[in-house]
């Protein structure tokens, strides 16, 4: 049973951040998306993202505390690249 996070982020442009996020990831990583929803399978966890106006809300997934940690520091790293913001209020949540 996989390790489970959330996260809920407001952005200016989320639909353009999520674009942008998830064809920078594409070029790595399988990434199925369309302009409300993301699925990004990285080697070590799994991502899920759905949008509603700009409120961006991720599940991550991944089968150690460790690389769940990882995945989350990954969407934590490249959000912020993606918004041209440094810092952004972004708090995990884990599910028990």
């Amino acid at each position: 049973m996989p390790l489970i996070s959330t996260s809920e982020i407001t952005l200016p442009e989320a639909e353009k951040i999520l674009f942008k996020l998830c064809k920078h990831y594409a070029i790595k990583v399988p990434v199925v998306f369309d302009s409300i929803h993301a699925d990004i399978a990285f080697p070590i966890g799994r991502c899920r993202i759905s949008r509603e106006g700009d409120l961006l809300r991720m599940r991550c997934e991944a089968d150690s505390a460790a690389k769940l940690e990882r995945v989350q520091l990954v969407m934590d790293e490249h959000l912020e690249l993606m918004a041209r913001r440094k810092a952004l209020p972004i708090a995990w949540h884990r599910q028990a």
